[in-house]
Parts: C-alpha cells; structure tokens; sequence
C-alpha cells in the first residue's frame, strides 16, 4: 500500500497546523508563568512536560495518519508549523496576553487596596484600642515590680532572716563579741 502525493500533501499541512498548535500550547505556558512567576525547578519540570506531551501526540498523529512510519516530512512540517507559528502569530498573542495581565494585575491591586486596606485600617485601630489599655496595666505592674525590689535592696531584708529562732541571733552575737581564748594567745 503506497502513499500517494496528494495524501503526502495533506499529511504535510496537518503537520504544519500540528506545529502550530504545539507552539499555541506552548505560549500557554508561557502566559502562565508570566501571569504567575514560578521557581526554576517548576519550570524545568513543565518543559519535560510540555515534551513528554509533544512527543506522545506526535507518536498517535503518525499512528492515525500513516500507520506509525516516521517520515521525515512529518517530522520537518511539524519544525516548520511550530516556527511560523512563533515568528507570526506568538508575538501578536504574548504582547497582548502581556497587556491583559497587567491589565488584570492592576485591577486586582486597585480591587485590594479599595477593599483590604479600609479593612486592614479599622482592624488595626480596633486592636490598637484593644491593646493599650492592656500595655497600660502591663506597664504599670512592671513599675510595681519594679519599686519592689528597689525597696528590698535599700531595706537589706531577706525574707528568711526573720523566721530563724531569736536564740540562734543570739548565739551568733555572742560568738562575734567574745573570741576564744586561743585566737587571744594567737594575737598577743
């Protein structure tokens, strides 16, 4: 069974307008990592993606079209779709999918800043007005605590001194005022 011209011809130009939808797919990635930038790990697995996807419906259009032969004309009319595709009309798309995002961008900024930012405003005066009363009795018992422990420093008072036996005070008082008579006999 032979493929004849007429049917080379049509399988060529499906395999143009194959190309050209590959690179449409592909501006579509590209308009969504404009739209919302990603780290370059997400990028490099959408592109193997993006490939996977390109060669497998590449394999099924070979399938449905001349029984899975590799022809070298598909292969070249599929280069040729795509790079007319991004040479014509993948600039005309991306500079006004470029236009439509900032377009929405700026709309959505100026929707937050309408909407949140009264929001944001009586919220924080709300907790402002919360807040400094508790910061005021915060700050005033830090005063006390504050005035209290000067008053132990100045006084010399320790809480354990008043507790001990009267008898023990007087023990040590007696101690101090008379030496034993070997430290006398040391000294003179």
């Amino acid at each position: 069974m032979g493929i004849y011209l007429a049917e080379q011809t049509r399988f060529f130009l499906e395999a143009i307008l194959l190309g050209a939808a590959f690179g449409l797919l592909y501006d579509a990635l590209r308009i969504t990592r404009l739209a919302i930038p990603a780290p370059y790990a997400v990028v490099f697995v959408e592109d193997v993606l993006y490939f996977l996807f390109l060669g497998m419906a590449t394999f099924l259009f070979l399938m449905r079209t001349i029984d899975g032969q590799v022809r070298f004309f598909i292969l070249v009319g599929a280069v040729i779709g795509a790079l007319l595709y991004f040479m014509s009309v993948s600039v005309l798309v991306m500079m006004v999918s470029g236009a439509i995002i900032k377009a929405v961008k700026a709309f959505i900024g100026f929707i937050v800043y309408r909407l949140f930012v009264p929001i944001y405003r009586l919220l924080y005066s709300i907790v402002a007005l919360i807040i400094r009363p508790v910061r005021f009795f915060i700050n005033f018992l830090k005063k006390i605590a504050q005035r209290c422990k000067y008053r132990l420093k100045v006084r010399r008072k320790v809480l354990y001194n008043h507790f001990k036996s009267v008898p023990a005070r007087r023990k040590r008082k007696n101690k101090r005022k008379h030496k034993p008579d070997d430290a006398e006999e040391k000294e003179g």
